[in-house]
This record gives C-alpha cells, sequence and structure tokens, in this order.
C-alpha cells in the first residue's frame, strides 16, 4: 500500500506529457527541489518515497537539462505508464474551478497545517472584507494567500494578482490586475476593478521603493470601498500605517504536530517534534532543515540557524551566486548571471523562489546575508552587477546598471543623466527610483530638475513641487511653476509667471516657449470643430513670433512646428487656401515625398470628401497608407481624424486599427505624445460604451498631465452628463 506521500508524488507527476521523457529541457517541477517545492515538503524527504516508487516501477530517475536552471544537468523523476494506471485509480478530490486568474499567480504549494487559516481568510474574503496578511519572512504568507485563491476560483470568483518588486508602482500594479495597456489614474483603475467576485492581491508590497510608495497607499485607501476584496500581504513588521477599512491577519509557525508532515517520514515523532519546536514552526526554516543541520538553541533564532547552517554551509560558488542574487533589485534569469555556477547548489538547499524562469532568494535569506556585508563590500558587489550589466543591451540591461552604478556610488552625472533620460522612455517608475537614489548621494541641481521633469512626466504634481523648493530661482523654475499652476486651475498665476520668465529666456528659448504654447493651445480641447475666434487667436500669435537669431537649422525646426500647426487650423476652419499656402511652405523644408507631407494631403483629402464616394476613395487611401506607415504618432493622428470624420458611423476597420495601436501605447515623455494618449482614451471610451467611465477618467488625467486643462474639464463635463 502505498504512504500518503508516495501518492501525492504520483498525482503530481501525472499531470505532466510522456513527452517530457526524452526531451533535453525539462520543467523544474520534474527536478527533486521543483517536485519537493509543490508538495511542500522538506526535500530530503522525497528520497525513500522516490526511492519505493522506482522499486515498484512507478516512476523513472534520469539527467536532464533543467529550463532555466543552468547548463549543468540535474536528476528528473518522470512517471511510468505503470504508475499513471495506479495515479488514475486514486480518488482524487475534484476542484470545479470556474473562476478566472490575472496576473502573475504563483504556482500552487501543498499546504500543511494552514487548513483553519486559510477557512479564517476565505471567510473575511468572500464576505467583503479588505485584508492586511501579515507574518515574518517565510513563514508561509503567499503559500498561503496561493491556497485561498483556488478556494474563491472555486466559488466563480476572479483574481487578479500582482507581484512588487523595487521598481513597481500603481501604473505596473495596473498593468499585472488588468493585463494590456492599462490606466494610470487612480479613479480609472478602480472604475475597471469595482465588480462583485473579484479578489485583488498585492504581494510583497513591502519591497517597493519608498520613492513609489505614497502613490500606492493612496489606490489602496480608494480601493476599500468598491465591491471586489482586497488582500495585501505583507513582511513584519508592517512599513505601511494599517489603512482604515483594512483589517490585520497576522501568520504565525506552524504547530508541531503539522510540521511534523513536512520532515522526512523516517523521523521519530520525537525528533521531529524538537525540530518543530527549535524552529518555531517557520516553514521555510523546516524546508531548510535537512538530517546535518545544528538546531538553534532558542525559538528567535532563526535568523542565527539561517546564518550557522544554511550559508555557512554553501561552497563559495553557492555564495557567490547568492550575493549576486541578494543585491539584485530583481529576479534573474541563469543567463543574466555574472556567477551561474552556484545556481544548482543555491536550488538544492531550497534557498531559491522562482518566477517561471527568474529566481531570487526567499527574503528572509536574502536579508540575512545583507548583514553580512560592510559598506565597502555592499559597494563593491554594487559596481561588479553594474560591470556585468553594461556588457548587456536592452532596455533592462539599462535599469539595473544604472541601478547598480547608483548604489555603488561610482557614476558619473553625465552618463547617470543620459541614462534615466533613456530608462524614462520605457519605464518612469525605474527611472525615478534612479534619480531620487542619486539624490541621496548628491545634491547635484541637474539631478533635481531631472526629477522634476520625471515627477511632471508621471503626473506627481505634490513631488514635483517638493523638489523645486529646493531649486533656485531661474526662468525655468518660473515656468515649471507656471505649469504646476496651469495643472491645478489658476490660470492667471501661470500666465503671470510665464511672463516673468519669457522676457528673461534667450532668443531661441523664447521661440520654443513661444511655439510649444501654441501647440498647447490648439491641443486643449475635444475632438471636434475648432472655434474660429481660437483658430484666428492661434493664427494671429502664429504671425508674430518673430524668427530672428537662431541658427538656420532652429529656424527650420520651427517653420516646420509652426506651418504645420496653420495646416491643422486651416483644415478645420475650412481654409483651403492657407492650408495649401502652408503646405507649400513645408515642401521647402522637407522633400517632396516626405510621409509628413503625403499625411497632410490625405487629411485634406478627408475634409474635402463631401460624398460617399470620395469618402470611401479617402478611406481606402489613408487605409493603405497605415498599413504601410512605420511612424505610429502619424498612424494614430490619421485614425482620430478618420473617427472625427465618420462620427457615429465608424468603419470596422478603423476601430479595430484603433484597438491594436491603443494596445501599444505611445511613449510619455513627451508633451505631444501625452496628448495623442489622453485623445487615445477619449475615443476608446467613445468606441466602447462599456468602458467609458474608465476610459474618460483616464484621458481627463491625461489631459490634465499634459495641460489641457479645458479639454480635461470639457470631458469632465461631458461625463457627468453621460452619467
Amino acid at each position: 500500500m502505498l504512504s500518503d506521500t508516495e501518492r501525492r508524488i504520483l498525482s503530481r507527476l501525472s499531470e505532466f506529457s510522456q513527452d517530457f521523457e526524452k526531451s533535453w529541457d525539462v520543467p523544474r517541477s520534474l527536478s527533486l527541489p521543483g517536485l519537493a517545492e509543490s508538495l511542500g515538503l522538506v526535500r530530503s524527504s522525497l528520497h525513500k518515497p522516490l526511492n519505493r516508487l522506482v522499486e515498484q516501477g512507478f516512476v523513472f530517475n534520469r539527467t536532464a537539462h533543467v529550463t532555466g536552471g543552468g547548463s549543468r544537468k540535474r536528476t528528473v523523476v518522470h512517471i511510468t505508464i505503470h504508475g499513471r494506471t495506479k495515479a488514475e485509480s486514486f480518488e482524487l478530490e475534484s476542484l470545479s474551478r470556474t473562476g478566472k486568474g490575472y496576473g502573475s499567480i504563483p504556482n500552487f504549494t501543498k499546504l500543511f497545517g494552514r487548513d483553519k487559516k486559510v477557512q479564517d481568510l476565505l471567510g473575511l474574503i468572500i464576505n467583503g472584507e479588505n485584508i492586511f496578511l501579515s507574518g515574518l519572512p517565510g513563514i508561509g504568507k503567499t503559500s498561503l494567500a496561493r491556497g485561498v485563491v483556488d478556494e474563491v476560483f472555486n466559488k466563480g470568483w476572479n483574481v487578479r494578482w500582482a507581484t512588487c518588486y523595487s521598481n513597481t508602482d500603481v501604473y505596473d500594479i495596473s498593468k499585472q490586475w488588468l493585463g494590456g495597456n492599462p490606466p494610470r489614474d487612480k479613479l480609472a483603475i478602480i472604475s475597471q476593478l469595482d465588480k462583485n467576485k473579484n479578489l485583488l492581491v498585492i504581494d510583497e508590497i513591502q519591497e517597493i521603493h519608498n520613492r513609489h510608495i505614497s502613490n500606492l497607499e493612496d489606490l489602496l485607501y480608494e480601493l476599500k470601498g468598491i465591491k471586489a476584496s482586497i488582500l495585501v500581504i505583507i513582511r513584519s513588521p508592517n512599513p505601511f500605517s494599517l489603512i482604515e477599512g483594512y483589517s490585520d491577519f497576522r501568520l504565525s509557525g506552524i504547530s508541531e504536530k503539522d510540521g511534523r508532515y513536512l520532515l522526512p517520514e523516517d523521523i521519530t515523532e520525537e525528533k521531529a517534534n524538537q525540530i518543530v519546536k527549535s524552529l518555531g514552526g517557520h516553514p521555510l526554516a523546516l524546508h531548510l532543515w535537512n538530517p546535518e543541520s545544528k538546531l538553534p538553541e532558542e525559538v528567535e533564532a532563526v535568523q542565527q540557524f539561517i546564518e550557522s547552517t544554511v550559508i555557512e554551509k554553501l561552497s563559495s560558488h553557492g555564495i557567490s551566486t547568492l550575493d549576486e542574487l541578494s543585491i539584485s533589485p530583481n529576479p534573474l534569469d541563469v543567463d543574466e548571471l555574472l556567477n551561474p555556477e552556484g545556481i544548482f547548489e543555491l536550488d538544492e538547499s531550497a534557498i531559491l523562489r522562482w518566477h517561471n524562469k527568474k529566481f531570487e532568494p526567499h527574503h528572509l535569506i536574502r536579508n540575512v546575508r545583507r548583514l553580512f556585508w560592510p559598506e565597502n563590500q555592499m559597494k563593491n558587489l554594487h559596481n561588479t552587477a553594474a560591470n556585468n550589466w553594461s556588457l548587456k543591451n536592452g532596455p533592462r540591461a539599462q535599469w539595473m546598471e544604472s541601478y547598480h552604478r547608483v548604489k555603488s556610488q561610482n557614476f558619473e552625472k553625465e552618463w547617470l543623466i543620459d541614462k534615466i533620460s533613456q530608462i524614462s522612455q520605457e519605464n518612469t517608475a525605474s527611472a525615478a527610483l534612479i534619480i531620487d537614489e542619486a539624490l541621496r548621494f548628491s545634491e547635484d541641481a541637474d539631478f533635481r530638475m531631472q526629477a522634476v521633469d520625471l515627477a511632471f512626466e508621471r503626473a506627481e504634481y505634490d513631488i514635483a513641487e517638493e523638489h523645486l523648493s529646493d531649486v533656485e530661482i531661474s526662468p525655468k523654475k518660473q515656468l515649471l511653476m507656471a505649469r504646476l499652476s496651469r495643472i491645478r486651475g489658476d490660470v492667471e498665476s501661470a500666465s503671470e509667471l510665464e511672463n516673468q520668465a519669457i522676457n528673461q529666456l534667450s532668443n531661441l528659448d523664447k521661440i520654443r516657449f513661444q511655439v510649444s504654447v501654441l501647440v498647447r493651445k490648439y491641443d486643449d480641447r475635444l475632438p471636434g470643430p475648432l472655434s474660429k475666434s481660437l483658430a484666428n487667436e492661434i493664427l494671429s500669435e502664429i504671425n508674430n513670433i518673430i524668427l530672428i537669431d537662431i541658427s538656420d537649422r532652429d529656424r527650420n525646426t520651427a517653420e516646420l512646428s509652426l506651418n504645420l500647426l496653420k495646416h491643422a487650423i486651416a483644415l478645420q476652419i475650412s481654409d483651403l487656401s492657407l492650408a495649401s499656402q502652408s503646405r507649400s511652405e513645408l515642401e521647402i523644408i522637407m522633400s517632396e515625398d516626405d510621409e509628413t507631407l503625403v499625411a497632410l494631403d490625405l487629411r485634406t483629402r478627408l475634409t474635402i470628401s463631401n460624398t460617399s464616394e470620395l469618402l470611401d476613395s479617402s478611406l481606402e487611401s489613408i487605409r493603405l497608407f497605415i498599413d504601410n506607415c512605420p511612424d505610429p504618432l502619424k498612424k494614430i493622428s490619421l485614425i482620430h481624424a478618420v473617427l472625427e470624420k465618420t462620427r457615429g458611423n465608424h468603419p470596422v476597420w478603423v476601430q479595430e486599427l484603433h484597438d491594436d495601436l491603443f494596445n501599444n501605447p505611445l511613449r510619455d515623455d513627451l508633451a505631444a505624445y501625452r496628448r495623442i494618449n489622453a485623445q487615445c482614451w477619449y475615443w476608446r471610451g467613445v468606441l466602447d460604451s462599456n468602458l467609458r467611465l474608465s476610459c474618460w477618467q483616464e484621458s481627463i488625467h491625461r489631459f490634465r498631465s499634459a495641460e489641457c486643462t479645458l479639454a480635461a474639464n470639457e470631458l469632465l463635463d461631458e461625463l457627468t452628463r453621460s452619467l
């Protein structure tokens, strides 16, 4: 008769295809560490049950490469045909999973001694409670939450799971919960999540950098009143003050009786109880235990156990790899490591947490290891990591190298400013984290101004104002303060500050500012007819700009922007003469076959299409252009023009193209792009009435961050009327 452990091993192995028996690479779950982890067992407790299963012909062992586990082959386990037949005979509990999961939900791990805790936590969630699940590192918080997830799945609930790292912000959590191109605005996020029978999980929230904590606290505060239940998993001691509307659910160690099931079957009851008691029923410590381990004399000494038994027994390769992983702000894969030789040892020792193919040390072990390092050694480790990442390409490499350079305090100002600018195009949360770390070591004015620019880009206006308070008075500071005033609706103060600043600018900077103001003034409205008065106002101001005392290159750039603006206005007010004139001016600056001119001509054709035949012809030409145009800005601008022209009767292909481009949004580091993105969210709300509330809330947020307060207010009025 098979033991409980043997039955569970067969059941787990039967979940995998026979095809893996001859595969070069196999899933980590078929390796001994992966199998032990999924079954919730101590690694050493598998030896005897597996040997018995091999003897009975139910399983067999071989060596193979484990996916993501480095070049070294490992022992893996496969179930035989005989074993599959045996597994099919078990009376296994049938789980009817009807709910759906989203985000980074971890793999299921068998729980011991947590049945009551699962039911207690489940009851609170089902009743609509919002919970902070807290406990020591490694105590089993994530595993408990994962057990609850399966229970709510079976009740038809949906689960959205977000896992946090140092560079996680509200937007990243929104992406994990919602996928695709989600909203950034808290109210817009909440509008999509305010549904019954939904569980929102945020795991490892204590890992988030201080730069992003306050915004996350604001999100949690706003979430507390929605229909969905919120589960926040956090290490004790809780770095957050407990938010009103959330209750604290604390997790401690498991009992001696339950801890016994994690240990090898051949250990005496007395010995098992001693082990569990010495380690305080700490599940991770129990998983790390092996027969050669020296037990601490006091329950409080789990840290000592980690130091003396887990870390000190590692080889030099194991220590080197552990240090590299412990210094990293994010999990790594084997190809990203400078010292991958220790991966096998760390995994065999149950030290690693796996996230698909990436891994990191269990946080308890990581935190203990960090205590070993004096400051100079920590700097050296960061410097070594930075040098390693400097040899790699891509946005992730840029972020990781910059992070380690700053932490090593070994960086050049100009290099870091350039890197932060590049990183911000991909991930402003990472860029903001790095600039804040840099300001810990240097009060350089250029760093401070970059922090201001990033805060504006992220619509974090209180942070922008805080940084500006430490910046010396200058025309640029006055213009930034003017932006703040305009965003907050104080147009009078904004104009006053702009007038003070503009007289102190160089002629080139003055022209750049004037052009940007006019473009923003044109964009500060919802799609629809341009008023004649606004058109005349902008055209008059264009004519008053004097392009003198600047280089030919700068003059061409200014004339390009101004003529593009004049052409757009001309089409809005049906002044074809002005449109032709501005196009001729543009042709002098650009070649005749420039895509910009082609796009302008298509917009002109669209504008003057006053019959169904002309309109159909124009739409087909635009469709062909979009299919072959590599520039997403030109594509989305033309799509918006078509949507405006065909309002109420949008062609299906236009809606499909808008959906495709919407899911691959333009970057947000330029004002023009931010305004286009705001328009994208507006049109998304027009095209999908089910998402209108959330989309228009996000559009309002983005219009305001782009300093288009008139458009934001106009849309707010329209949204209010629609509700």
